[in-house]
């Protein structure tokens, strides 16, 4: 019977102990989000000040660009602090978030708009981060080549879930996609593509009333 209690005992301090050490390392977890935050967000102010200094169009865009995907990763770890988990987020409302971030940092939010319908969705961060970084260079794309010469229009994104996938569409009613276009050039382009095959997605690109993208993904 002592032996028996002894083992209780024994194993509810193991219990106790294993406990602990999981709060530990959550808590650590998150201090090191925190900390990583911070960073990029130090980072992307940086970049943003010598984005506003730069003269050169060329350079103005690609640190505008830099910026945002800085910013991106920087939603992520945001995200990650207030789900309190680091398995699953709301990749919808990751996905409102910036979008309304990058409409502001566009420099003219009334000439574009950007239009988000997202369903609450929630996914596993490892498919949830290529999606948001997948769908930030889409974003970036349209602002910067589906409204030339000051013209506006709509850039619409949307997120479902169907038949255990997720769907992604980044679409526009500016002037379409150019003669000879090739998605396999250009850096965010090539992100993209990086991304979905990152996570076995597929990327379908359609040139009909304006360019729309649409990424399907693994659900789970």
């Amino acid at each position: 019977m002592r032996g028996l209690l002894a083992e209780n005992a024994r194993l509810r301090k193991l219990c106790a102990d294993a406990k602990e050490l999981a709060s530990r390392h959550e808590l650590a977890l998150r201090e090191g989000d925190h900390r990583i935050k911070n960073s990029l967000q130090i980072v992307a102010s940086l970049m943003g000040m010598q984005e506003r200094r730069e003269t050169n169009p060329s350079a103005r865009a690609a640190l505008h660009a830099a910026t945002a995907r800085i910013q991106a990763v920087s939603r992520m770890h945001d995200a990650l602090q207030l789900e309190g988990s680091a398995d699953v987020v709301k990749l919808g409302a990751m996905i409102e978030t910036m979008c309304a971030s990058l409409h502001a940092m566009a420099g003219d939010p009334l000439r574009v708009k950007v239009v988000v319908n997202a369903e609450p969705v929630e996914s596993p961060i490892a498919i949830a981060q290529p999606v948001v970084l997948a769908v930030n260079e889409l974003v970036i794309n349209a602002l910067r080549h589906a409204f030339p010469q000051n013209t506006g229009g709509t850039i619409t994104v949307t997120l479902h879930r169907v038949d255990g996938e997720l769907r992604v569409t980044v679409a526009d009613d500016g002037v379409g996609l150019p003669p000879g276009y090739d998605s396999n050039n250009g850096f965010g382009m090539k992100l993209v593509r990086m991304m979905a095959s990152k996570i076995g997605a597929t990327l379908n690109i359609e040139n009909t009333g304006g360019a729309r993208f649409t990424l399907i993904a693994p659900g789970a």
